[in-house]
């Protein structure tokens, strides 16, 4: 065993090892002993129930360990001791959402057992650190944390294995939404716990490994995994580890459309995390019910959970999610057609979201100006005992200092401009990216993805309520004919004056998309199909203007419509479908007209 162990008390060491497979049962053995003990027994008892705790995510109870058990010591004397348990308190105080406050111990253990070293003290400073930092999105220091982890444990034999930290590397790359390269970290690890039955830690793993596979759309598995997870954790009575696992398959439900199913064990998962008064987990699944409750069409009870989630969303460890409150309540507010408190909350949540980017720059440079000045005054020491030494050498190493300091300073520039050049990048790729999911990229309307997406959500609303919708199938007349006579390029210039022109013709709150080559999916919101007739009979002849304003005066253009209202069907595929069959009968009359499906069309002006 490494040296920190050998000061442990014998009968401590093997809880120390329990406490991963059965941490119910070291409790109940080390809270039955801490009556009698004394001194550094009763400190390590209290160690030892406080990790207990924490496996438990029973994280007020484990910080209230910690502190009782660095009341019985003296730090001078249990150096050694005193560090285990400060990382004990910060372990706690990172499952509060106290991450902030828990740095400063974590970084002192970390310093301590680095030139003492006392490696498994060492290999759980880096993971209590390493989750310290992505509590607090610092992911790039985390994944620095557990990779350095993961090289200590494979030339020691410690306590913490690689395998473990093959496990917290892979929740970074599952917080970064990159599921397919924690997988393969996730399943070492299992491989693992199931080869020595650490059957608490299994159950950890099998719940981060059925959540990549969910996020990989191959939602059978990660929900057979899931679940596998939930009945281990209350098989050694882990009960917010079941919690954790109803949060996500609550979450796969929803995504099945199975929404009482999720909700039962929202429930669940909720009166669990507030016994546990774990405030990240408990906002978590009051954003989810609310979002249940607006896809049902409930918007006050879905205000009522964001409300709650707010209450707990206080202190600068809770920005993200205040982020995340807003945006949903912004949405409500939309719904109840409530748009200009919906901006103004929009507003504020650009704000919240600005401010985080900002503080974490900001955390970003406080460190390296701590680390530089550190380093400086390190050097200054060394400098002073150097010429109380060697007097003669005095000129000489000022300028090494000088030179020192340049270049510490010239190395901090750098870095502050490649944050800056990352920050930049990222917001641009990100962008990108949303505009390639969403935007057809020739005509600059929705992609047929996104235009069902937003057709079956409009759709939905309106049978809920009741509200007129009308769906309509546009088909540019002998495009091909186009394409085959003035070439490719005047047919994407007609596409693209089209596209314009639907743009500036419709409302913001109708659906525009592009679904073929030229054929376009319009749907309008509370808009009855004489309406939606009149709209698009002069949306047709603007249309024939079209060529002149892209300077192809040489072609005549035209547009034939299929009609059909929203009543006729709750399903979008079928409504389209309607849609087609009318815009069928619209070519066969002849083209440039509209035609609607299964009824007549008053068409008054």
């Amino acid at each position: 065993m490494a040296r920190t162990l050998i000061q442990w008390p014998a009968s401590t060491v093997e809880a120390l090892r329990q406490v991963r497979d059965d941490p119910r049962q070291v409790l109940n053995t080390s809270l039955a002993r801490l009556a009698d003990a004394k001194g550094i027994e009763k400190a390590s008892l209290h160690f030892v129930a406080s990790r207990a705790y924490a496996s438990l995510i029973l994280h007020h109870k484990a910080l209230e360990q910690a502190e009782q058990g660095l009341q019985q010591l003296d730090h001078d004397a249990q150096p050694w001791l005193y560090a285990y348990l400060q990382l004990a308190k910060a372990e706690a105080q990172k499952g509060l959402g106290q991450a902030r406050e828990a740095e400063s111990a974590v970084s002192d253990a970390l310093r301590w057992a680095r030139h003492n070293k006392t490696y498994d003290l060492l290999a759980y400073a880096l993971s209590v650190a390493g989750y310290t930092n992505l509590t607090l999105s610092e992911t790039d220091k985390a994944l620095d944390r557990f990779q350095e982890g993961y090289r200590l444990t494979e030339n020691k034999n410690l306590l913490l294995a690689p395998a473990d930290f093959s496990g917290m590397i892979a929740l970074v790359y599952e917080s970064r939404n990159e599921p397919e390269l924690a997988i393969p970290y996730f399943e070492k690890a299992r491989a693992y716990y199931e080869q020595h039955n650490r059957r608490l830690e299994l159950a950890n793993t099998l719940f981060g490994l059925g959540r990549s596979y969910v996020k990989l759309n191959q939602q059978q598995k990660g929900l057979e995994l899931l679940v596998q997870s939930a009945r281990l954790a209350i098989d050694i009575r882990d009960i917010q580890g079941a919690a954790y696992s109803y949060q996500e398959i609550s979450q796969a439900l929803i995504e099945r459309g199975q929404l009482d199913e999720a909700q039962a064990y929202l429930i669940d998962a909720l009166r669990l995390f507030k016994q546990a008064q774990n405030p990240f987990q408990q906002i978590g699944v009051l954003l989810t019910q609310a979002k249940i409750k607006l896809i049902q069409g409930k918007a006050k009870a879905a205000m009522t959970h964001l409300e709650g989630a707010a209450e707990l969303a206080e202190g600068d460890a809770f920005l993200p999610h205040r982020v995340q409150i807003n945006k949903l309540k912004a949405e409500i507010l939309a719904f109840e057609e409530r748009y200009e408190e919906a901006y103004g909350l929009l507003l504020t949540m650009l704000a919240d979201d600005r401010r985080l980017q900002n503080e974490q720059n900001s955390q970003r440079l406080v460190k390296l100006q701590t680390a530089f000045e550190t380093e400086q005054q390190r050097a200054q020491n060394a400098l002073l005992r150097e010429q109380n030494l060697r007097q003669k050498a005095e000129l000489a190493n000022e300028r090494r200092q000088r030179g020192y300091t340049a270049i510490v300073i010239t190395l901090l520039a750098v870095i502050c401009l490649l944050l800056l050049w990352q920050h930049r990048i990222s917001k641009k790729h990100q962008k990108k990216y949303e505009t390639l999911a969403n935007k057809d990229s020739l005509t600059g309307l929705l992609t047929r993805r996104k235009t069902l997406e937003d057709t079956a959500q409009q759709l939905s609303l309106a049978h809920r309520h009741q509200d007129y919708l009308t769906l309509a199938v546009l088909d540019l007349d002998h495009f091909k004919q186009i394409n085959d006579t003035y070439g490719h390029q005047a047919g994407d210039d007609i596409l693209k004056g089209f596209a314009a022109l639907a743009s500036r013709s419709f409302r913001g709150t109708d659906i525009l998309g592009r679904i073929g080559g030229e054929e376009f999916l319009f749907v309008f919101p509370h808009t009855p199909v004489d309406d939606a007739y009149r709209l698009l009979e002069r949306f047709g002849e603007l249309v024939k203007g079209v060529p002149v304003r892209v300077g192809r005066e040489e072609i005549s253009l035209s547009v034939s419509v299929g009609l059909v209202s929203g009543k006729q069907s709750e399903d979008t595929a079928q409504l389209m479908n309607l849609a087609d069959e009318a815009l069928y009968v619209a070519k066969e009359a002849g083209r440039d007209c509209i035609r609607v499906s299964g009824q007549a069309v008053d068409r008054t002006p």
